[in-house]
């Protein structure tokens, strides 16, 4: 607003006004936006400037060009409330929200293809719309799919890097990217792109979100650099470790800890130095013969390929909606190309600084909290919960029967063949009672409620044959949990591989074998065309994880003791029940960037001018929530709207009932919610 302010006081571009305009604009801005919050206010504004006039000394020929300036702006406000919408935002006034921001212009298509301010920026080029994109560098593979309603994806063609000495030696890569055309073209309200986190998420889930956002977007999913059908790929085998061996019998076991850290340290270095990541330059102009693709393919360069995108389909803004570590991409597009973002939800999202160790003392203390939130629910139904009358309640009985599995180091009998289907076995033929223990509480970071309750009813017997000292009628029934809890999972698993077989004379090729040149459906994580290994590969040892958080952060250790110095201390701060699910999370985060040759850390993420949507989660296991409060502190016209619940990123389930309308609301009405707006939730376990 002071700049615009400057430039109509002096009639030229406002660098050409000079210093001397400066305080005027200053001055006249205050008393503007003023009298915008209040119009009523506007008419004391030419009294304000006699007196400022008499003031100053100023000269009569002065002060016309003051009143007639303030005259041109009573112009303006008369017309409209565009002039309010910026004085209020710049002021961070309440009344401000990102309904005040919408352009005129809507932010498809035909924005930017109307936007004047936007004419010398190639993303506002007329002839390009999301269904016909510049072929020099988006094209759609399957022209029969470009229709509205139809979904697609092709691949973007992107220079590796943008900085640098090296830019016209850089080579080209290849970025898929899938959307789901809006049901009306242009898509009547932009744009979205989503991602649903990971790293390792693809462009299934970015398209597939699209429900909540309704028909009038175009969905767009990614399968960012190194991921699903984009080359280079991560996924080769130097950058896996040996099967099964990131899986410890007993997370808080100091010797298998420093046995994974050197099979990471090796990893590392065969990885970065595998030669399909040696891309050739384009020429040798810079006398560079090749550049390594392992720092070309971080956070920053997904949102650098997301603004290429927007540029080739003409639209003038994308909204963005990061879950998780998506959040990661959509922070650095908004801190990066600001003037681009429309809709802007953060959903769990991660820190804007990403500092790899204290990523890993957090997600551990998230770990800690959760389960301490499980267990009050236990203590505070009673009878309900037996396990709660134990001494010291449910927490103490729990690390008690995990203390004494440790200290008989159990091991759960299984035939080769379970073995083989259950793929967490600890020898050919076993699998450790205290990992086991780990999954029945919880298969992944976020833990399961339901099996939360379920083990802890059946623990209150293995508790009271511990307690009693009857090892024999202990070992026997943990034995016994063990291996029904396997069986279940082998028959969970096996039923979820069955998809519906198709006829005819493709019913005998597997979907892998399907042909990645003319397949234009987007990436599943499990089902990526050409590469029928590549689900195999990419999770072989955090794969995905490592190639991008060794690109997007720093702080990591490269010293052996030191990480286990660090590793004691959490182990020790968060003990959760003797469980090892906490001091588990910190090596599982911290080893990705372990002894990594070269980081390449992405800048701190901040925008000051983007309204938006920030999600937290009281108990968020994946992302704890002084991650949203970190975010909200970063981008300040963001709404925290916190959740009570128990869990990680916000979805349709019965959880989050009262939270979704709010970010539904948001996506297809424009209402931004009141900061600090609170989603209740019951407790996250109810025994009855």
């Amino acid at each position: 607003a002071q700049a615009i302010l400057a430039q109509a006081f002096c009639s030229v571009p406002v660098s050409a006004c000079g210093g001397f305009f400066v305080p005027l604009a200053s001055r006249a801005y205050t008393m503007a936006s003023e009298a915008f919050v209040d119009p009523e206010q506007y008419t004391s504004i030419v009294q304000q400037g006699e007196v400022f006039r008499k003031q100053q000394k100023w000269t009569k020929p002065l002060l016309i060009v003051f009143v007639a300036a303030l005259a041109g702006v009573a112009v303006l406000v008369a017309q409209g409330h565009d002039w309010k919408a910026q004085a209020v935002r710049v002021r961070g006034h309440p009344e401000f929200s990102s309904k005040d921001a919408t352009p005129a212009n809507p932010p498809g298509e035909d924005a930017a293809a109307t936007n004047p301010a936007d004419e010398k920026d190639l993303s506002t080029a007329p002839e390009w719309t999301a269904m016909h994109p510049d072929p020099a560098v988006l094209k759609w593979l399957n022209v029969s799919e470009v229709k509205p309603g139809g979904t697609t994806c092709g691949f973007l063609i992107a220079p590796l890097g943008t900085m640098g000495v090296h830019v016209e030696s850089y080579p080209d890569v290849k970025v898929y990217v899938c959307i789901k055309f809006a049901k009306t073209q242009p898509a009547p309200k932009g744009t979205i792109f989503t991602h649903c986190g990971g790293p390792g998420s693809v462009s299934g889930c970015g398209v597939d979100w699209g429900q909540h956002a309704g028909d009038d977007y175009n969905h767009v999913g990614i399968d960012q650099r190194g991921l699903g059908r984009s080359l280079p790929t991560f996924a080769t085998p130097n950058c896996t470790l040996p099967a099964g061996s990131d899986i410890l019998g007993d997370d808080e076991d100091e010797t298998q800890t420093r046995k994974l850290l050197r099979l990471v340290k090796a990893r590392a270095h065969t990885c970065f130095n595998d030669p399909s990541f040696q891309l050739p330059a384009k020429n040798n102009k810079s006398g560079k013969d090749h550049f390594n693709f392992l720092q070309f393919s971080g956070t920053d360069e997904v949102a650098e390929d997301l603004d290429r995108f927007r540029k080739a389909i003409g639209a003038r803004k994308l909204s963005l909606h990061g879950i998780s570590y998506g959040s990661a991409i959509a922070m650095a597009y908004a801190t990066k190309f600001r003037d681009h973002v429309d809709k802007f939800l953060l959903n769990s999202p991660v820190p804007p600084t990403l500092s790899m160790f204290q990523m890993a003392w957090d997600s551990a203390h998230g770990q800690q909290l959760q389960y301490d939130n499980f267990a009050a629910a236990c203590d505070s139904a009673g009878a309900a919960c037996p396990l709660s009358m134990a001494p010291g309640g449910t927490g103490n009985a729990l690390a008690l029967v995990m203390d004494k599995i440790r200290q008989m180091n159990i091991q759960i009998p299984l035939t080769t063949d379970q073995c083989k289907a259950f793929f967490f076995c600890t020898s050919p033929t076993s699998v450790s009672a205290v990992y086991l223990a780990n999954l029945q509480l919880g298969f992944s970071q976020a833990g399961d409620r339901e099996g939360f309750k379920q083990v802890v009813n059946e623990v209150y017997t293995q508790y009271q044959a511990a307690a009693s000292g009857d090892i024999v009628k202990f070992e026997s029934m943990i034995v016994k949990s063990g291996q029904e809890y396997v069986a279940a999972f082998i028959a969970a698993v096996n039923a979820a591989a069955r998809p519906s077989q198709p006829s005819g004379p493709q019913a005998a090729l597997p979907f892998f074998d399907e042909n990645p040149d003319t397949n234009s459906k987007p990436t599943e994580e499990e089902r990526v065309a050409g590469q029928p290994d590549y689900h195999v590969l990419i999770n072989q040892g955090q794969v995905a994880q490592t190639c991008v958080m060794s690109q997007s952060t720093f702080d990591e250790a490269s010293n052996e003791n030191y990480f286990m110095s660090r590793w004691k201390e959490v182990k020790s701060t968060f003990p959760n029940f003797h469980l090892g699910k906490s001091v588990k999370l910190f090596t599982s985060w911290w080893s990705m960037t372990y002894s990594w040759p070269r980081l390449t850390p992405t800048t701190s993420a901040a925008s000051p001018t983007t309204p938006g949507i920030i999600i937290g989660y009281i108990y968020d296991p994946n992302t704890p929530y002084s991650w949203a409060q970190q975010a909200h502190a970063s981008f300040p016209l963001t709404s925290l709207v916190t959740s009570q619940a128990s869990k990680h990123g916000m979805t349709d389930d019965e959880i989050d009932r009262h939270c979704l309308p709010i970010l539904t609301k948001y996506l297809q009405e424009d209402v931004q919610p009141v900061d600090g707006d609170l989603c209740q939730a019951p407790k996250p376990i109810a025994w009855s």
